[in-house]
């Protein structure tokens, strides 16, 4: 069973690394801070920091489904949106997990390989802390890209 995980890990870590894509930092919700790499094929994985005061981790899985230009006169402006799935665990008992759509605005700084992102996200979670309950998610981040 050991080698099977140790097998799989190495087969998903190679083929992040023979992927085409890019690297960013943000903050936002659920993740106070967190990092993400982004896919060629628009697949997004992201860790980071949970927003609480308890520790914690948090992660998301989002797909890009769409992307396109903003015409603005002298500025290199981006928009995308999709959606994802994230899940956020508290320490020492509760958790969060959302099902989302998102939807972004990039502007990629000229003779740069820098991009500063803003991105908006409404769907639908669950908790456990206080008495589980669903309700409405409303998430976001602001960040910078590395193209």
């Amino acid at each position: 069973m050991r080698k099977a995980l140790v097998i799989a890990g190495l087969m998903i870590a190679l083929s992040f690394a023979s992927a085409k894509g890019y690297f960013g930092v943000f903050s936002g919700y659920p993740e106070v801070i967190g990092v993400q790499y982004t896919m060629d094929s628009g697949m997004r994985f992201s860790l980071g920091v949970p927003y609480t005061g308890a520790f914690g981790i948090a992660g998301s899985a989002d797909m890009i489904l769409g992307t396109g230009p903003l015409e603005m006169e002298d500025v290199d402006l981006s928009y995308y949106y999709g959606a994802g799935l994230s899940a956020a665990m508290y320490f020492p008992s509760s958790f969060m997990v959302n099902g989302h759509g998102l939807a972004g605005v990039e502007w990629v700084i000229p003779e740069t390989t820098f991009g500063v992102f803003f991105e908006a996200q409404l769907g639908v979670r669950y908790v456990t802390w206080g008495p589980p309950h669903i309700g409405p998610f409303f998430g976001g981040r602001i960040g910078v890209n590395f193209h």
